[in-house]
């Protein structure tokens, strides 16, 4: 039978979610509130779009630097500055838009309560050692790991653009605002169980982690080809098929960037996450104008394309085998 786990191990288990969650569920609330936050602010479809954008560019300026941060700082510490800041930016969004008097429950409670969730993340990070990379460790020049943020960013794109907006399309395509939230409960959950689904097949032993990755990103693009049709029957299967096959690729992808990067995996992930995060703010922008003029036929042409460039970008860099990793 396996050993217990320490207590130690235990708080990372739900510190390491907690954060995670938190850190990318604001961008996800504002999406999935689209609907009910613009009677309270003049927010048109490119207006949405526009403030999802704006909160993954700061994702994306901020995410190598971070990187290095944390290579010299420690995870532990850095899980904490990243916790504290995201339930500060939370509170101010629900602090600043509160009405002078007494707020009815409403969406800023969403807000709220992400806020307490990455305090409660912080308050269980891990103590211990700090382990620092040398910056000596981290490669020169452009490498695979910039070619596989550029699939990240195209394959964000894409995943992004297409959450952000799936609920005012459904609605629109004549579903009800009950409906079109349990249609992005279910895109949730299947993008959840195929990310779980992923992650033993990157990890046997021998694996390529990216060939599952190109394949999942392929699969996608029937997805976001099919939510074209406008029919809300077809919006529901083009959904839960986007969601599960256009959002499973973040782990493999993240476990080959640190294959690809042994000696400096905070820099490597970093890099990937503001490869992620500029494809994140290019795709609600690029939907948003085209919903604004009803045009999201187009806008579903152009996450499909998106998925294919990221596919074919993957399978390329698939052939370049990552860097032997050091026997402990």
């Amino acid at each position: 039978m396996p050993a217990p786990l320490s207590a130690r191990a235990r708080r990372a288990l739900v510190a390491g979610p907690g954060l995670m969650i938190s850190g990318v569920l604001p961008a996800f609330l504002t999406a999935s509130l689209a609907s009910r936050i613009p009677d309270d602010f003049a927010l048109g479809d490119t207006g949405v779009g526009l403030a999802i954008a704006i909160f993954h560019v700061m994702c994306a300026l901020t995410s190598t630097p971070a990187g290095r941060l944390v290579e010299r700082i420690g995870p532990q510490a850095g899980m904490r500055i990243a916790a504290t800041l995201t339930a500060l930016s939370c509170l101010a969004i629900a602090g600043l838009a509160l009405p002078l008097v007494a707020i009815p429950f409403g969406w800023r409670w969403a807000f709220l309560a992400v806020a307490a969730l990455a305090l409660t993340a912080a308050a269980l990070a891990p103590s211990g050692a700090a382990v620092r990379v040398a910056a000596a460790d981290r490669p020169r020049g452009l490498t695979s790991v910039h070619a596989l943020a550029v699939a990240a960013a195209l394959a964000s794109a894409a995943g992004v653009g297409f959450i952000s907006f799936l609920i005012l399309y459904a609605e629109r395509s004549g579903m009800s605002q009950a409906a079109a939230g349990l249609l992005l409960g279910g895109v949730s959950l299947a993008a959840t169980v195929s990310r779980i689904g992923v992650g033993p097949l990157a990890d046997r032993r021998g694996q390529e982690p990216l060939r599952p990755v190109a394949r999942m990103l392929a699969l996608s693009i029937g997805g976001y080809l099919l939510l074209i049709a406008g029919e809300p029957a077809l919006i529901v299967i083009a959904a839960l098929l986007a969601g599960s096959a256009g959002w499973a690729w973040p782990g493999g992808l993240t476990l080959a960037v640190v294959q690809r990067s042994p000696g400096a995996p905070a820099w490597a992930v970093g890099v990937l996450m503001a490869g992620l995060f500029t494809g994140a703010i290019l795709g609600p922008l690029m939907v948003g104008v085209l919903a604004e003029h009803e045009r999201f036929a187009v806008a579903w042409g152009v996450c499909a394309t998106c998925a294919l460039l990221a596919a074919i970008t993957v399978s390329a860099t698939r052939r370049r085998p990552p860097r032997p990793q050091p026997r402990p």
